[in-house]
């Protein structure tokens, strides 16, 4: 089961966006920062909002921050960027291996079920899942455990026959919460945190994951 944004899809686009649009500040890593706090208050808090939306109310937040003003145009120009990621370079092989080798594969998304399928569609890999889930079927956001929970129920199998693929260390966290095996992709910039449950396995990337996952589940 994998992650969407920044496991599978490359966020390369929305830092060249920022890069051109802000040039120094805000940076695409802080406004992701803030949409992923802004989805874990959400959780918390019980007021759900969609993913895409939550994007718009961080970049108008990072934005206030440095006295730069956000048109209309700025808001739906990152929501149409975040539908139309690239897949990394890895990606295809790994899901190819995995595929051949007969695993069910699912992908779980904090964007909006509309949102993944186009997501998905443009990258060109949609036909490699099964399943695609997203945190719209119980309104939290990973890694609220209610989410991989809910996962496992639609996939009609244990939680620890599940093993939760993502380049965010709370996204891992949160599937080992939840009973699930989970495999960290040390994508460039990305750390595991020690103050989180150790992940099953790590790997550079998913063709990098693959043969490791086979030789552990297969």
């Amino acid at each position: 089961m994998f992650d969407v944004n920044e496991t599978l899809l490359d966020l390369a686009p929305v830092r060249d966006w920022f890069s051109q649009r802000y040039v120094d500040e805000p940076t695409a890593a802080e406004w992701f920062a803030e949409l992923l706090r802004l989805s874990f208050v959400s959780s918390v808090t019980d007021r759900y909002e969609p993913f895409t939306d939550l994007a718009g109310a961080a970049l108008e937040t990072v934005s206030r921050r440095y006295g730069v003003p956000v048109a209309p145009e700025n808001l739906a120009a990152i929501k149409g960027i975040l539908a139309t990621l690239p897949p990394h370079n890895d990606v295809v092989q790994g899901l190819t291996d995995l595929g051949n080798a007969g695993f069910t594969l699912a992908a779980l998304t904090n964007s909006p079920m509309a949102t993944a399928t186009a997501q998905l569609d443009n990258a060109g890999i949609a036909d490699f899942f099964d399943t695609v889930m997203s945190v719209d079927m119980v309104q939290r956001f990973k890694p609220h455990r209610s989410v991989y929970l809910q996962a496992a129920t639609n996939l009609a199998t244990a939680p620890s026959d599940i093993v939760m693929v993502a380049a965010h260390d709370w996204d891992i966290a949160g599937a080992l919460s939840a009973g699930l095996d989970g495999i960290f992709i040390e994508r460039p910039g990305q750390q595991y945190s020690p103050a989180f449950a150790a992940p099953t396995l790590i790997a550079q990337d998913i063709a990098a994951a693959a043969t490791p996952i086979i030789d552990r589940y297969a």
